[in-house]
């Protein structure tokens, strides 16, 4: 398309006329079509025939390219060919823009395809489905409907069924005699799918009603109208088209000059039965002459001025040149593009509308009609001869200048709408902008075209779009089109009616290009106009009221749009903060995402269930409210409908809930069946939790069952609802107990606690809804500045209460520091302030007589007591009465006589009570207005803080309660178990923590239990609710407890005595039970969490499950294969090669054989029966590195470090495949699961596919770095692969390319396993953890850090409820998953402990981790202190150093180099050290605090003077392996690795002294506090003590050959801590009679996790604090126990991460498993008579 300058135009026509005559001519035909002619004109033909001449000149060698449809080749034709073909200028041809880019598929409304089974719901999808069948599998490439047809073509009787149905509604709409506009839509979009005798007879009936009708009725006139246009071939009969003329005829007869609408109509008509005559070879003139009904139709725009009827009229007229002919229209076009003579030689052309052919056929009859004349221009002329001499119009055009003359305008038309609707609309781009007949006519047909194209939704959105687009560029940048003015106006028409369309996006564009054109129609002469519009064809209705009728579907909408505007007016949510969430429970806290989104997500796939969880009061209700009522603002006719259940309002909703939930809208029982059978639901189902429930709904209401309700659910429950097994609740599944759960229909969220962004969010919306004390700011300066609130109210509700509460917390108090709020704390002040606003607004009230007296009786009793005691009753009521469910529903002739009556009766207490709680009534039903405030009153049964005075502020600090009564006896601590309602515990977690007395209360309750069996439940709570609040039982005395099913996980329990309690069924997994005693207790059911490890006594390379779970198999680094007994994990096999070390293996799919690999080149075959090696091949030249037994057991493949992948006969051992290809090791094999393909991971970073059947390669896929392990989902469609980056790529298997990418690992990844089902990843890797992974997420579950070396491999149990890891550290361990999930590191990364250090006056200790979180405890009693400093986040800190007496912490991260400093007492950043670009490896304060030395990647000592210079100034070149400074922090110590000890003056950096001190390489250094001894650990595992002034080795402690990782001594220089690897601790102490002999005094171990850091109380004697790998810190305390004896007990842990029971006595204990024998005894129990019980049951495992 040509781009035009604005002062130049493109001629319409060359030939020869004068420019006057053509100027006069185009004036004329302006006249014509009413529009003025400008005088500007008279320029512009100048311009025009300048700009031919200097076009003309174009160079011969300039070529057209055009696409052929049929072929895809490009064809090139030289530009002088095509000036010679055509009217189109060179400079136009060769600068046209195409703005549809290319051709689509034919154009078709598409919806969900049905199964065989399901009831069609619209017509729209019963034409698409036919559609389908007619045109068969050729007809598209889509999978879907692919799969679709395959399906129907294998049954005929569905098929049957979708036919008849077409039939049946033709027969319904004929025998109807009322039709509505929408009943014509519905059918006329049927007919293209009728057969032909159904399709006749429907067009039969519009035809006769049509005739009949005494008005001429609109809808029926545009349904035959658009039947006509999508009539098949050979459907039409020449006597229906004339019959059509006919009454069309008559009809303008009837209404000429009355109604230009009916006129254009009819005119439109009069247009498609000719199209019509033409396409269906309609041959006989002389009986359309006959009937003359175009006569009838061009006498009746004599005379006329509309420009659109004169188009009409000469559009009409060339269709009738068409009609005589034996050829299509477009048949036409294809025998011209080789002249007349040659006939129809390229007819072939039609049916793939070649353009090529189409262009050049359109040349060729321009030449043949006339040459240059335009068509427009003769038609122009004729008419004004027929003006002048009077002669009839029909016989001037037959007799005249048309007689016989075909114009290739209408062809190009016709062409141009058989592109449009074949899709080939790239084809129709070029065909506007090269057609070489593209005069007005054309170009008047052709934007009415792009215009229905735009306005049709047929297209997409962005096909559209372009249409518009390449409108707007037609009126002003082409050069050829808008010229005449009609044109002109009429797209100037087209566009406005585009822009008054419903549809946005067109209509912005639309008026968008008008406001750019800068042109409106009052410009123009022809405003008065009445343009027609620009579609008249029915649009596809999207109700079915003729199929509805056949089907005998009951009409539901008007029920679902009375429920949609109840629920839209019910939607009353104030504040809505959109919610964050993470995949599940065990995600990693900031991974997050939009929970709308993730739940939109759900929506569009094809996942039946999802679970949002989130604690008490984080948002769920609110978050199911809002959605719902987003989907019903969304909803539309057909739409899944939404459906709100608040579960504990539904009576049994395990049970026929939706039809529960539809009877209480009002619905009625058939449309209820209705929408069971026939329609779609998203169930949105609030308040799992509360109502109670330990069903699967999913099951029990029979979702997605055959002929059972078509549902997706979502669920919300609070996660303290939940127990290890949950899921079990929630995955879809079917009442068929022999049917799995479909673990991929499932999906989970969890919502996350607020940010502070979404705090400040909240607040900013809160603050304008009523007038408050505060602004903004103010609230959030509050919530910032109290220490530990901010994270109080990232909790939603938590945070609603907390701004209520916070201007009457905060009054008068200066100091906001000291003030502590905890949750029972908010909940104490919210029902203060609830039921003072009501008791005042009584008394303001006029009330009865005898309500006033009664409420001068609740004041003087203290209303607010005497309110908070009504709703304790109600709580426990609730409870004891209604079983726990919230809802209450209450009338008064059916409950008179209950419990309710109480509550919810008349009497004026009740009343006035009542209407002042806390309470929502919605009809009948009560409830409280959120179930944690239930939850509250129900803690103030157990214990109520009411000994306050209404004028006491118990939420603050300095007021510290005393307790005046005894628990209740009759009340739920002693009645009921309280571990089923976990908020309950929370509450009064929180109890405890803010009043000594209540713990103390607890702790008589437990005693209590020894003597007295009615406090047996209550001491189970009590002990739960003391662990969960982190009170410690150190040393305890609880012999003889009765506490069966208490959760004392994670509790600590350091040297407790437990001899003769009954701990039956209690959870001690993760607990610290270090020398605890439980000598005789009962241990029936006690659960642990945790599985024995096997002891290896070497490196364990590989270890895997046999297939049917009853062995499991480990390779050992010694050379040998050991085979254990999943049940009694007892060795029973030993497999050995010929003096090789095997090095992977794999059992056979019977579990009867296993293949080796060995470094000696060899893939061994073993039979397990007996041990013996069946066959070995040594075809590899190295090392074999992976093998696999394919699913069916007859194929073997081996991979090696020769590069290869083999592959072997299971049965002989044959070879039978080499495969190469990879460059490097080829470290990993598997097969999938259906045997379909091998997959191959190597060290050039290629992961290879292979056909096993013929040896073949497949796709190669490429990774950034070496693969080291390989892992096939179970159902094949994903491959995990494990990286030497550490990373694990998700590949899509089928498709053959990458997913994702999980990050986690910092080291290689060794090995992966899927688990059975599908839903879990387990990973291993040289950063020592073992990890599992969400399948379906990526998220990080929990990272297992009990290895302290590399871990090889890893493998999942078969039936998926174990996990095996081995390692460097010669130990297999065994996890079970569920315990896995609660019990381990879930925090996705571990943080080890960086430093550690006490405060001067040894009251706190501070630890930092590697993830930048610095902490502050009690050094007493392990409380977490208030802590202002805060680094930036995420972060990963490099190396830190705590000053003496933790006051200043230096911290370095790896951002260039920089040191930052900061004050631990104020939380106040100090400065930045820069000046130096290397990484650091550690930092150490001098005992001043003047001086800061760290040491650089270069070995470069650096040294700060923090006083009066900040910036770093090298001291030692040379470096080593340790830095400390003198006691006067005068002189540096540098430790070398030589054992050598350098000292350096700290001011100067002189070098004063280098002594080497011992042999060895040195490893560590700790220095005495009077610096006269060092202590020096060599080759990290041996420790000599050396005399600083005659360099003489003193002693040398006699140490274990464990790695020492930090080493240090007490302040009085009596006592050296060491810590070692595997979390082992050693105290040595100096002889006191010998100065310098140290005996090892005590021990403590059994932690699995490495000691990093230690140091001393300064103030408090032998007491110190250990940091180790896993980020928990411990505060220990030495005592002696009788003579030189000492012990080593826990005083405090800041969290427990796994079970630890060293020195747990056992003796006499009854009801351990075998298992757990084994396990206790292994992690250091002490027992001599472990008895398994009288029940044999419990000693199996």
């Amino acid at each position: 398309m040509a781009t035009n300058p604005t002062n130049q135009s493109h001629q319409h026509t060359i030939g020869n006329s004068s420019k006057t005559d053509h100027a006069t001519k185009r004036d004329k035909f302006r006249a014509l079509f009413g529009l003025k002619s400008k005088a500007s004109n008279k320029s512009l033909n100048t311009q025009r025939s300048t700009q031919v001449s200097t076009q003309a000149a174009a160079p011969s060698h300039v070529a057209l390219h055009t696409v052929d449809s049929s072929t895809g080749e490009t064809i090139s034709t030289p530009i002088a060919q095509v000036a010679r073909n055509s009217s189109i200028p060179p400079a136009m041809i060769t600068k046209y823009t195409n703005f549809f880019p290319e051709n689509l598929s034919k154009p078709a409304i598409k919806t969900v395809l049905p199964t065989p089974q399901d009831r069609i719901h619209s017509t729209k999808q019963l034409v698409y489905c036919n559609a389908l069948l007619l045109q068969g599998s050729s007809s598209t490439t889509d999978k879907q409907e692919l799969d679709w047809i395959a399906t129907m073509d294998k049954n005929p009787v569905a098929q049957d069924h979708l036919r008849s149905l077409t039939t049946s509604m033709v027969q319904v709409f004929v025998q109807d005699g009322l039709k509505e506009s929408t009943e014509i839509a519905e059918m006329v979009a049927l007919g293209p799918v009728l057969n032909r005798e159904f399709f006749r007879k429907l067009l039969s009936n519009i035809l006769k009603e049509l005739d009949e009708s005494r008005i001429l009725d609109f809808a029926l006139l545009q349904g035959m109208i658009q039947l006509l246009q999508s009539t098949p071939l050979g459907y039409l009969e020449s006597d229906d088209l004339i019959k059509i003329l006919s009454i069309l005829r008559t009809r303008l007869e009837g209404t000429h000059g009355r109604s230009l609408e009916h006129t254009y109509y009819l005119t439109l008509a009069v247009s498609v039965v000719l199209d019509s005559m033409a396409d269906h070879e309609v041959k006989d003139l002389d009986r359309v002459v006959e009937h003359e009904p175009l006569f009838g139709v061009l006498s009746g725009l004599r005379g006329s001025s509309d420009p659109y009827m004169i188009y009409q009229a000469c559009y009409a007229f060339q269709a009738l040149q068409y009609v005589p002919d034996e050829e299509t229209v477009l048949q036409a076009v294809v025998r011209h593009s080789t002249g007349v003579a040659n006939g129809l030689v390229k007819v072939a052309a039609l049916f793939t509308l070649n353009l090529s052919a189409v262009l050049e056929g359109l040349g060729e009859l321009q030449e043949v009609a006339g040459g240059a004349i335009m068509t427009g221009m003769t038609v122009y002329e004729g008419y004004c001869s027929v003006k002048d001499n009077g002669q009839g119009i029909f016989d001037s055009l037959k007799d005249g200048y048309g007689s016989g003359k075909k114009r290739p305008w209408y062809a190009a038309i016709r062409a141009a709408n058989a592109l449009a609707r074949a899709g080939q609309l790239k084809d129709l781009n070029q065909l506007i902008c090269e057609a070489p007949c593209g005069g007005p006519m054309f170009q008047w047909g052709t934007c009415q075209l792009l215009g229905e194209i735009a306005l049709d939704a047929i297209w997409d959105c962005s096909t559209r779009q372009q249409a518009v687009d390449l409108l707007g560029e037609l009126y002003k940048n082409d050069r050829e089109w808008g010229q005449d003015e009609s044109v002109k106006a009429w797209m100037i028409e087209i566009i406005s009616q585009l822009g008054t369309t419903s549809d946005k996006t067109i209509s912005t564009i639309a008026l968008a290009l008008l406001e750019d054109i800068n042109q409106v129609k009052q410009d123009l002469d022809h405003t008065s106009h009445l343009w027609p519009p620009l579609s008249y064809n029915h649009s596809f209705a999207d109700a079915s009221p003729v199929l509805a009728k056949v089907q005998n579907i009951p009409y539901i909408e008007y029920d679902l749009h009375k429920v949609r505007l109840q629920r839209l007016q019910e939607s009353t949510q104030r504040i809505y903060i959109p919610p964050m969430a993470k995949a599940n429970l065990q995600a990693k806290d900031d991974d997050l995402f939009p929970l709308m989104d993730k739940v939109q997500e759900f929506l569009a796939s094809k996942r039946e269930v999802m679970l949002i969880l989130g604690d008490s009061g984080a948002g769920k209700s609110t978050f199911n409210s809002h959605l719902e009522t987003l989907l019903w603002t969304n909803y539309n006719k057909g739409d899944s409908i939404p459906l709100y259940i608040n579960l504990p309002a539904i009576e049994r909703p395990d049970l026929e809930m939706i039809t529960k939930q539809l009877q209480i809208y009002g619905f009625k029982d058939d449309h209820i069946q209705e929408i069971r059978r026939h329609r779609q639901l998203i169930l949105i189902c609030d308040g799992y939790d509360e109502s109670q429930l330990v069903v699967n709904l999913y099951k029990s209401n029979q979702l997605n069952q055959q002929d059972q309700w078509r549902a997706k659910m979502i669920i919300s429950c609070r996660t303290q609802f939940l127990g290890p097994d949950y899921l079990s609740r929630f995955i879809p599944g079917s009442m068929d107990h022999y049917k799995s759960a479909r673990r991929d229909l499932f999906q989970e969220a969890v919502i996350a606690p607020f940010s502070k962004e979404q705090v400040k969010d909240y607040v900013t919306r809160y603050v304008p809804l009523e007038p408050r004390p505060w602004i903004t700011e103010d609230y959030m300066r509050m919530l910032t500045t109290i220490p530990h609130l901010m994270d109080l109210v990232r909790n939603p509700f938590l945070l609603t209460l907390s701004l209520e509460a916070l201007p009457g917390v905060t009054k008068g108090r200066q100091d906001l520091s000291t003030i502590k709020i905890t949750r029972v704390q908010l909940y104490d002040h919210f029902v203060d302030e609830w039921l003072g606003v009501n008791m005042r607004r009584l008394l303001d009230s006029t009330l009865s007589i005898e309500d006033q007296s009664m409420l001068d009786q609740l004041i003087e009793a203290d209303f607010l007591s005497m309110g908070a005691e009504f709703s304790v009753s109600l709580a426990l009521a609730i409870f004891d009465k209604n079983g726990a469910n919230p809802v209450i529903q209450y009338t008064q002739l059916k409950d008179k006589n209950t419990w309710k009556m109480e509550f919810f009766g008349s009497q004026p207490e009740a009343r006035l009570l009542r209407e002042s709680l806390p309470l929502i009534r919605t009809g009948s039903r009560f409830r409280f207005v959120h179930r944690s405030v239930l939850e509250y009153f129900l803690s103030r049964a157990i214990y109520d803080p009411t000994i306050f005075n209404n004028e006491d502020n118990h939420l603050l600090a300095d007021v510290v309660p005393q307790a005046t009564q005894l628990l209740d006896v009759e009340g739920p601590l002693f009645k009921r178990n309280l571990l089923d309602e976990p908020s309950v515990v929370q509450f009064l977690c929180d109890r405890a923590k803010l009043d000594p007395s209540f713990e103390q209360q607890l702790r008589a309750v437990i005693y209590q239990s020894k003597t007295d069996s009615t406090a047996i439940i209550a001491a189970t709570n009590a002990i739960t609710i003391l662990v969960k609040a982190s009170a410690p039982f150190h040393g305890a005395d609880l012999r003889g407890i009765e506490i069966p099913g208490a959760d004392l996980s994670h509790g600590q329990f350091d040297s407790a005595q437990f001899q003769g309690a009954n701990l039956k069924e209690v959870n001690l997994s993760a607990s610290w039970l270090r020398q605890t005693n439980m000598s005789g207790a009962r241990l029936e059911d006690v659960r642990f969490g945790e599985l024995p490890y096997l002891e290896a006594n070497s490196t364990v390379t590989f270890c895997t499950y046999s297939p049917d779970g009853k062995m499991f198999a480990m390779v050992l680094d010694l050379g040998r294969i050991d085979i254990y007994n999943t049940s009694t994990w007892t060795q029973t096999h030993q497999l050995k090669g010929d003096g090789y070390r095997a090095l992977c293996v794999a059992f056979s799919p019977n579990s009867q054989q296993m293949v080796s690999g060995d470094d000696g080149r060899a893939v061994r075959l073993w039979d397990i029966t007996n041990s013996e090696e069946v066959w070995a091949r040594k075809d590899h030249t190295t090392w074999v590195r992976s093998v696999a037994f394919s699913p069916c057991g007859t194929q073997i493949a081996s991979t090696s470090d020769d590069k290869t992948v083999r592959l072997w006969r299971a049965q002989t051992g044959e070879a039978l495949f080499v495969l190469n290809g990879s460059t490097r090791s080829v470290i990993s094999v598997r097969y999938s699961p259906d045997g379909g393909y091998v997959v191959s991971g190597s060290n050039d970073a290629t992961i290879r596919f292979w056909d096993p059947a013929t040896g073949r390669p497949g796709k190669v896929l490429e990774s950034s770095s070496a693969v080291h392990s390989l892992a096939v989902s179970p159902d094949g469609s994903r491959l995990i692969s494990g990286h030497e980056d550490g990373e694990l790529r998700v590949w899509n298997a089928i498709a053959e390319e990458l997913e994702t990418i999980w990050i986690g690992h910092t080291k290689p990844v060794t090995g992966i396993a899927f688990s059975p089902d599908g839903q879990w990843i387990a990973s291993s890797s040289q950063d020592m953890t073992a990890r599992l992974w969400d399948a379906s997420e990526g998220t990080l579950i929990f990272s297992f850090t009990s290895h302290n070396d590399w871990v090889n491999c890893i493998a999942f149990s078969p039936y998926g409820g174990q996990i095996a890891s081995g390692g460097y550290d010669e130990r297999v361990w065994l996890l079970e998953v569920d315990s896995g999930l609660s019990s381990f590191q879930q925090e996705g990364e571990v943080s080890r402990v960086l430093a550690l250090a006490y405060t001067s006056d040894g009251g706190c200790v501070l630890s930092v981790d590697r993830s930048g979180i610095v902490s502050r405890w009690d050094s007493t009693t392990g409380a977490a202190k208030s802590f202002q400093i805060s680094l930036p986040a995420p972060i990963e800190i490099f190396d830190c150093a705590f000053s003496h007496g933790g006051t200043r912490l230096a911290t370095y991260i790896k951002d260039g180099g920089s040191i930052h400093l900061w004050d631990t007492r104020t939380g106040a950043a100090g400065p930045i050290l820069e000046g130096h670009s290397n990484d650091l490896f550690r930092m150490t304060f001098s005992p001043c605090g003047r001086w800061l030395a760290f040491e650089d990647k270069r070995n470069q000592v650096h040294i700060c003077d923090l006083v009066e210079s900040s910036q770093p100034r090298l001291i030692d070149g040379r470096g080593g392996t340790s830095m400390q400074f003198s006691a006067s922090g005068e002189q540096i110590f540098i430790g070398t690795k030589d054992a050598t000890i350098r000292t350096s003056d700290t001011q100067t950096g002189e070098t004063l002294s280098s002594d080497k001190f011992t042999v060895g390489s040195a490893h560590l250094y700790a220095y005495s506090p009077n610096g006269q001894q060092v202590a020096v650990v060599i080759k990290t595992t041996s420790v000599h003590l050396c005399d600083t002034q005659s360099i003489k080795v003193q002693a040398v402690l006699d140490v274990p050959l464990v790695r020492i990782y930090s080493i240090v001594y007490s302040p009085c220089g009596q006592w050296i801590a060491i810590g070692y690897n595997g979390g082992l601790i050693q105290l040595w102490r100096r002889e006191v009679s010998k100065e310098e002999n140290w005996y090892h005094a005590t021990s403590a171990q059994g932690f699995f996790s490495d000691v990093f850091e230690m140091a001393w109380n300064p103030a408090v004697p032998m007491e110190f604090v250990t940091g180790f790998r896993d980020g928990s810190v411990r505060v220990w305390q030495l005592s002696e126990v009788g003579g030189n004896g000492f012990v080593t007990r826990l005083k405090w842990c800041s969290e427990v991460k796994i079970l630890c029971v060293d020195g747990l006595i056992l003796e006499n204990t009854t009801g351990l498993s075998p298992i757990q024998q084994k396990l206790l005894i292994q992690r250091g129990a002490v027992d001599n008579t472990l008895t398994p019980g009288d029940d044999a049951s419990n000693a199996e495992e």
